[in-house]
């Protein structure tokens, strides 16, 4: 699959990474992990899920990235601060009872300068149309977006807000249907039940170039500081 490449260069066009602490909530296979560290961080990253994060902990060849079993609902009893607090497509996946209460939770272990930033898929575009055959996400990732607008409430202000497109790119349709199994393993029994069905949606909804299956995705990244004394 293809390597978030559009999502790397907004990144590090609008932020600072060497020295910084980073914690990568909903971390999933510790792809974005691995890439910060590998760009100056320390990093602490959490998902609820154990084979998760036993593949990350696999990828981590360096062995200094503190990866844990932990959903959004621990980020209050983590030890550290941190400069900087992701959400890398992963906030419209947290339960509707945590989605709010992860913001709260990341204000109180950010650093005053730090900042919150928030990588969330909007809902149109090929891929959103094709992973819908799977598991609907519309209504999640338009909560995601109403919680991140709502940070005010916590004395937080959102600094900076940009949209792209991310090309997805897939060597054939059951490493795609493969990954999105692995993202929420609730998926699996409809899957299972119904390959070919998702095989010629895939086919019919991505484009072929050079021996690849591409998608777009609109995305949108969001940056949430502390408002300043006096706003």
């Amino acid at each position: 699959m293809s390597g978030w490449d559009s999502s790397k260069k907004i990144l590090m066009e609008e932020l600072l990474f060497e020295n910084k602490k980073v914690l990568d909530v909903g971390c999933g296979n510790g792809w974005f992990s691995i890439w910060a560290d590998r760009n100056g961080c320390s990093v602490d990253a959490i998902d609820p899920s154990a084979a998760q994060i036993k593949d990350s902990k696999d990828k981590d060849k360096t062995n200094k990235i503190n990866f844990m079993v932990a959903g959004a609902e621990n980020i209050k009893d983590l030890n550290n601060c941190y400069d900087l607090i992701f959400f890398f497509n992963s906030l419209h996946h947290i339960p509707d009872t945590i989605m709010d209460k992860s913001i709260k939770y990341s204000k109180n272990k950010m650093d005053i300068n730090g900042s919150i930033i928030i990588v969330e898929p909007i809902a149109k575009g090929n891929f959103h149309n094709f992973v819908k055959y799977i598991d609907d996400e519309t209504s999640v990732r338009n909560k995601a977006y109403k919680t991140i607008k709502n940070c005010k409430k916590y004395n937080l202000e959102i600094v900076k807000e940009l949209i792209y497109d991310e090309i997805k790119i897939f060597n054939s349709g059951e490493e795609c249907i493969n990954f999105l199994s692995k993202v929420d393993v609730a998926r699996k029994s409809y899957i299972e039940n119904n390959m070919e069905l998702l095989l010629n949606e895939f086919n019919r909804l991505s484009n072929y170039n050079d021996n690849k299956y591409e998608f777009i995705q609109p995305m949108r990244l969001n940056i949430i500081k502390n408002k300043k004394i006096g706003e």
